[in-house]
């Protein structure tokens, strides 16, 4: 079975830099160009930001709040 190859992003929160401290510490960092999804760690904002960036991608996007 294949590994997940996941993305994580995080806004300056301090939530959300924690939690992308331990979350990439865990699962890696995929490269942004070979992810197979996207994990935004923030508040709405930062998650709308995210959806934009990633528009167009084909790469679906989870958002945790943490912000």
């Amino acid at each position: 079975m294949q590994r997940l190859r996941i993305r994580f992003t995080a806004s300056k929160a301090p939530a959300a830099v924690e939690a992308y401290a331990g979350l990439t510490a865990t699962y890696g960092q995929a490269d942004a160009r070979r992810a197979d999804v996207i994990v935004a760690l923030g508040g709405d904002g930062f998650m709308l930001q995210t959806l934009h960036a990633a528009h167009g991608h084909g790469l679906p996007v989870y958002g945790m709040n943490c912000g």
